[in-house]
């Protein structure tokens, strides 16, 4: 039998089936009694084609709904795993959720008010996250399509983590990751206002408080965002996800946050770390310590420490110092440390890439001329291996370094760093227009300017092959 003949009679073979599902499903909808064809429908749809089975998955759906809303149906509590098809998940998924609206209008109509089916969105929210293959599709799907969509379904998802990260699942490397990948998609936060909270996927009767159910119950939200949050940063993260939580913190987290002060430990660790993951701990921690009054006594000596060589080449450079010039901008701050980031930035300036260096002169400058005091320096004292900024001795120390960079290879450093042999009378410099250079837009700046003249040389151009006294003039002559 040849193969385009195979393939018609599979095609035949499947649209028959298709439409023997589909009389089933009329059969049972039509007439309870005929529910015996479930049987015959569950088993195309594990155990056919993906066409066939796509047929079937669907008329299930529309079964179990009309059940559920009738009351005539209970679930079980088995756990079931997913299909490895993309399209397989996001479909079932779909069902169960219309499955779980009809679930929650029956329990509402029985109970008399609002009753969410928690316990089923738990059971797909466990075999979703529990998966070692979730689709990207799906996960895009549960995000867009229900947990930003809909205040309950994001109120109980939350609940949902904060209990499977604190219970049997802890430490489930699987879990941990679909978790962190959930989360970090979801882009609703948490509102203030309980008024606010209107979007239900399961709706509340209508004569019903909604603000005085949880659903609708602002600190309730701030609460499970809180607990969720807090669960997965408790939970052995790699290094991916611990810099990406860290860099969303101090904006999508900690103002929508119950109790921000909580985040101490975790905040703390990272600033503690050292390297990238110290950098990034900075503005969540600078939050907790100016917002909510945290108090951590060695913060600048820490910050000081973070201050070395390493600094000019990691990738958030640019970060870093767009904190430090908030960090110590206050009037407040002893002399002492001021002179102390001075002397460090200027020392660390001399071995660093021009990008580093184009950066460093107008952070010390605009430090100098904000902190007018720290300029009148003549001896060199400096300790670079004292920790302390207190026993550096930086304030009694002389800036020499900005002189040696007044001869810098590069001349538009050298060129900047002449500013210093003038009065401090020019504005600030905004440290923006430094921050994102490289070695890249430096070649394109230089090789796009036209020179003035022509560049001076070393050498002198040849006029000839040969010149008079070579040994080959000895034998040749021209």
């Amino acid at each position: 039998m040849s193969l385009k003949r195979k393939r018609s009679e599979s095609k035949k073979e499947d649209k028959e089936l298709i439409e023997q599902v589909r009389k089933w499903e009329a059969n049972v909808l039509g007439k309870q009694q005929n529910l015996n064809d479930v049987l015959e429908i569950l088993k195309v749809a594990k155990g056919a084609s993906v066409e066939a089975s796509f047929v079937a998955i669907n008329a299930l759906g529309r079964i179990f709904s009309g059940l559920l809303s009738k009351g005539l149906m209970n679930r079980t509590k088995d756990s079931k795993k997913l299909a490895d098809d993309a399209a397989m998940q996001v479909m079932a998924v779909k069902i169960l959720m219309q499955l779980m609206q009809h679930e929650g209008a029956n329990l509402g109509r029985l109970a008399g008010g609002y009753d969410f089916p928690n316990e089923m969105l738990q059971a797909v929210l466990q075999t979703v996250l529990a998966s070692e293959s979730p689709s990207d599709h799906l996960v895009r799907t549960l995000v867009d399509a229900y947990i930003d969509s809909y205040d309950d379904v994001r109120l109980y998802f939350y609940r949902g983590v904060a209990r499977m990260l604190a219970e049997e699942v802890a430490g489930d490397d699987a879990v941990v990751r679909n978790v962190f990948a959930v989360m970090t998609a979801i882009r609703s936060v948490p509102h203030k206002d309980s008024s606010e909270y209107g979007s239900f996927w399961v709706d509340p009767p209508a004569e019903a408080d909604r603000q005085q159910l949880a659903v609708g119950n602002a600190q309730q939200h701030q609460k499970a965002f809180t607990e969720a949050w807090l669960g997965l940063m408790r939970q052995r993260l790699d290094v991916g996800m611990y810099k990406q939580i860290l860099l969303r913190l101090h904006k999508r987290i900690i103002p929508y946050m119950a109790e921000p002060r909580r985040l101490m430990d975790f905040l703390t660790s990272a600033y503690d770390a050292g390297g990238p993951v110290s950098l990034l701990a900075l503005n969540g921690l600078y939050t907790l310590i100016g917002e909510h009054n945290l108090n951590y006594p060695l913060f600048y000596e820490k910050l000081y420490a973070l201050v070395d060589r390493s600094l000019f080449h990691v990738r958030y450079r640019a970060r870093f110092f767009r904190l430090l010039e908030v960090f110590l901008g206050s009037s407040h701050l002893p002399a002492y440390l001021i002179a102390a980031f001075i002397k460090r930035i200027t020392r660390l300036a001399l071995s660093a890439p021009p990008s580093g260096v184009v950066v460093a002169i107008p952070v010390v400058y605009n430090l100098l001329k904000a902190h007018p005091a720290r300029q009148q320096w003549q001896d060199d004292p400096y300790d670079a291996l004292e920790r302390d900024p207190a026993k550096c001795n930086a304030l009694q120390s002389s800036l020499w370094e900005m002189a040696t960079l007044q001869t810098h290879y590069y001349p538009n450093i050298a060129t900047l760093a002449r500013i210093f042999n003038e009065p401090f009378h020019k504005p600030t410099f905004l440290l923006e227009d430094f921050l994102d250079h490289t070695y890249s837009t430096f070649f394109e700046s230089d090789t796009a300017r036209t020179p003035k003249k022509a560049p001076a040389l070393a050498v002198q151009p040849p006029t000839a092959l040969f010149r008079a006294g070579d040994a080959v003039t000895e034998f040749m002559s021209f």
